[in-house]
């Protein structure tokens, strides 16, 4: 190969972008239409009420959980953030069918993957991203990283919103980065931003805020006056936002999504939007999202600084496709069925358990449950305190099993989860995970069926009332 002929691929990538890579590649490909994800004529009925078995599927949610609660037995796992339904039909027929080559060597993603993201956003949020400047990340949390990374050095404060998704505080540590938030208030029972501490923080130097939109625990469909606030802020004081919408295709009835590139060239040219197919279809253990910003630069600075993920695993590239192709249908039944499930927790806390609160929620299939009068009966904050103390006196250390670090304080939000797991066999989140603003409460995953639902809040009903 000469000089002239030589290609930098990142130089090539930043000029053209990854779509030319793959549409002008493909025609000297001989690669099966059908296994590339052009699965047409496919049913997309899936019973939701049904739910899906995964015992023994080596899932997180039930098996891991148990693994790391030994002599312990769980009846219910609503703690990880993934679904108990069949999956969408046509994902599953199009996987099939590439299992039919068999040979895994390296593999161009389908030839309309990124028009499909295209196409999707637009369909059904009326955003029109550049394709070119759609880039691959292995998870929304790889391209957060890879877009702090960027952005900031060794020692910044990222602001967060709280309670927020908690594994953003994790990400912030790997960026070698400080997690700074800023506590949301309730007002008529609905969180708002405090914006006068938000812009206190922004304007006392911080120069990246990590937006959770829909937000991930509490609930919050973030209104376009709402984001423009945050955003205006933003814009004002030189901070970068960066837009986590995984959670964008899980709105409940009478709720709306408003996508934050959607408000205008002012605050899309200042922000990158990251989003996945594997949270609306459960697709999480494919590794495949992506990110994009309107603003070339943003992209190119991000390519610079090392961000190379052209080729994805190729089953969670055909998966998302499919389902970006197909899943409408699907995505519309879900969100009917999710709607009443959330319904169907308000009227039972409501009706049998006084001491559990339904927080209500505009989108997320994560309840935010106000347990603040289960805490006091269980005296949860004395006793997290003597937990700690004891740790502390005897030199106990304990280890996080999802993020490897050092459990330094005995939470009373641990406390009351460790409770239900034991009384009620039944596996939730602690709200102080979330950060501030989250003592008191607990996280509920509702994406699964109506009887397991059913017997989540018995069990708990019944260990409550033998207190």
């Amino acid at each position: 190969m000469t000089n002239q002929t030589k290609l930098n691929r990142r130089f090539f990538m930043k000029t053209v972008g990854a779509g030319a890579v793959i549409g002008g590649t493909m025609g000297s490909v001989s690669l099966s239409a059908a296994a590339m994800g052009q699965m047409g004529g496919m049913s997309d009925t899936v019973n939701f009420d049904a739910g899906y078995d995964r015992v023994g599927t080596n899932s997180i949610k039930f098996d891991y959980i148990k693994m790391i609660n030994p002599g312990k037995t769980l009846d219910v796992g609503m703690g990880i953030a993934d679904m108990d339904f069949r999956a969408l039909p046509a994902v599953t027929e199009a996987l099939k069918k590439r299992l039919e080559i068999e040979n895994w060597g390296y593999e161009l993603p389908p030839m309309d993957y990124q028009d499909n993201i295209v196409a999707w956003n637009k369909r059904r949020y009326g955003v029109d991203i550049p394709k070119a400047n759609i880039l691959n990340s292995l998870g929304v949390l790889d391209g957060v990283l890879s877009i702090l990374l960027a952005f900031g050095k060794k020692g910044d404060h990222v602001l967060l919103t709280t309670p927020t998704y908690s594994s953003f505080f994790h990400t912030i540590h790997d960026a070698r980065m400080h997690s700074a938030e800023s506590e949301m208030k309730q007002v008529n029972g609905r969180y708002q931003v405090d914006y006068d501490d938000f812009e206190k923080q922004i304007a006392g130097g911080i120069k990246l805020f990590i937006l959770c939109n829909p937000q991930n625990p509490t609930g919050n469909c973030w209104t376009a006056d709402e984001l423009r606030k945050m955003g205006d802020i933003c814009n004002k004081h030189g901070c970068l936002v960066i837009a986590d919408e995984i959670h964008c295709d899980f709105v409940m009835d009478g709720h709306k999504y408003t996508p934050y590139a959607s408000l205008g060239q002012a605050y899309a040219q200042n922000s990158f939007t990251l989003k996945s197919a594997s949270k609306s279809f459960n697709l999480a253990g494919h590794r495949t999202a992506y990110f994009y910003s309107d603003n070339r630069s943003y992209i190119d600075r991000v390519l610079d600084n090392g961000h190379q993920r052209l080729l994805l695993n190729i089953m969670g590239m055909i998966a998302s496709n499919v389902a970006l192709q197909h899943g409408d249908d699907y995505i519309d039944e879900q969100n009917a069925y999710l709607t009443e499930n959330t319904r169907y927790v308000a009227k039972f806390c409501d009706d049998r358990i006084p001491l559990i609160k339904y927080h209500p929620q505009e989108g997320t299939y994560l309840a935010w449950l106000d347990c603040t009068g289960l805490y006091d009966k269980l005296d949860a904050h004395k006793k997290a305190k003597e937990l700690t103390d004891y740790n502390t006196k005897n030199n106990v250390t304990e280890m996080d099993f999802f993020n490897g670090e050092v459990i330094k304080n005995y939470t009373a939000g641990r406390y009351v989860k460790e409770w239900v797991m034991d009384n009620a066999r039944v596996d939730i989140n602690a709200g102080q995970d979330y950060g501030k603003g989250g003592d008191g409460f607990m996280r509920m995953n509702l994406a699964t069926n109506r009887a397991m639902i059913t017997k989540a809040l018995t069990n708990i009903e019944a260990a409550i009332n033998a207190l």
